[in-house]
């Protein structure tokens, strides 16, 4: 049977392994390492001895290689959740259960849109945020059906297109040295197969959505947004007027309180947002816990009784927001009118479960459709 190299796209039952391919060596099970990029002339040092390249080139995954010391080292093809734990970081990254949580939030159909004009459109995904590149590989493998078989530029760093793409990964870092970085980390997996899908960009996120539509013209153009920022509500505003309508905006932070910022900001300038769910990510939580954060107008506000009783803005079930909370919660698409706009408390409590540290907190919206849209 013919071998192919671990990097193509294809199925079969051999793989060899080609000069550009990381693998991860075994020892008895045990896991010895992740090497580099494969070279002739390069080698991995591990503990157990050096392995010279040049050895493992051209053997099939799960051969056998013997490094300096003499031990047996098994060769493996890394999975991507292997890859992204096991390669270097300049940040921490998003790990993959998250990671996986986070893209099938999105619910992600790739493929080309068509405006009310009949114009064609790929589908573009911007994550504010890159660090890493977890999630942008994760991303990039989402949308990468959509673009096999088309000749797309072989490095997708602010560079044009050869071929539109059916779908693309917009990530926005302003740190150079981390964008360089992640593009390193997307680049060196399964011999860059994902790289095409993405492009790499170095500024502020609203600066750059700014950019883009000036020189798009006033019209939305993305389909998804990720805000992986420590204040994201500083960029809710921009990211919502690119936004296409029911296009997804998520927002991954480490603390709930970064989550209600946005979810007051959004309020407050009465953005076309409704909030579609906020759920706790991080160890051993399966599909994630899911919270409840909402508005809600106390009771003794609504029977104009006693206004100086204490409510929680941010509670665990306790029984006199729940209950304030079930007699007056806005419901969706439900506006209030602004002389109101101090009446409203904000909830946010697990909805159910026992309480987990670590982790962090996802929160998403879908853009409604306005006038300006009609």
């Amino acid at each position: 049977m013919q071998g192919t190299n671990i990097g193509e796209d294809v199925t079969t039952l051999v793989y060899r392994i080609a000069d550009g391919d990381c693998v991860i060596l075994r020892h008895k099970g045990d896991v010895i390492g992740l090497t580099s990029p494969l070279g002739m002339q390069t080698r991995t040092t591990t503990r157990l001895g050096n392995v010279d390249h040049k050895h493992i080139i051209g053997k099939k995954i799960r051969d056998v290689v013997v490094s300096s010391k003499g031990k047996e080292l098994r060769l493996h093809a890394p999975t991507l959740d292997e890859y992204i734990v096991m390669t270097p970081r300049l940040v921490t990254p998003i790990y993959p259960a998250d990671a996986n949580l986070i893209v099938s939030l999105l619910d992600l159909h790739p493929g080309s849109l068509e405006s009310s004009s009949g114009t064609i459109s790929p589908m573009e995904v911007l994550e504010a945020g890159t660090g890493h590149g977890s999630l942008t590989l994760h991303l990039a493998r989402a949308v990468h059906a959509a673009n096999v078989g088309i000749r797309l530029a072989a490095a997708r760093v602010d560079q044009s297109l050869q071929a539109m793409p059916r779908a693309i990964i917009h990530t926005v870092d302003v740190s150079s040295r981390y964008s360089q970085h992640a593009a390193k980390i997307v680049g060196d997996f399964r011999r860059g197969m994902y790289l095409r899908n993405v492009d790499f960009h170095v500024s502020n996120v609203s600066e750059w959505i700014e950019q883009q539509m000036h020189a798009r013209g006033p019209r939305p153009f993305l389909s998804h947004v990720l805000l992986d920022l420590p204040s994201s509500h500083n960029h809710v505003g921009t990211a919502t007027s690119a936004l296409h309508v029911d296009g997804k905006l998520l927002v991954f932070n480490p603390s709930i309180t970064q989550i209600n910022s946005v979810v007051q900001y959004i309020k407050a300038k009465r953005l076309p947002l409704q909030l579609e769910g906020v759920v706790e990510v991080g160890p051993s939580m399966t599909g994630g816990r899911i919270w409840d954060v909402r508005f809600a107008k106390p009771r003794a506000l609504i029977k104009g009784v006693d206004q100086n009783v204490t409510f929680a803005k941010c509670a665990n079930a306790d029984q006199a927001v729940e209950d304030d909370a079930k007699a007056s919660c806005l419901n969706d698409g439900e506006e209030e009118q602004p002389h109101d706009q101090q009446s409203f408390e904000i909830v946010c409590r697990p909805k159910a479960g026992t309480r987990i540290s670590g982790g962090g907190f996802v929160a998403l919206w879908s853009r409604n459709r306005t006038r300006q849209d009609d």
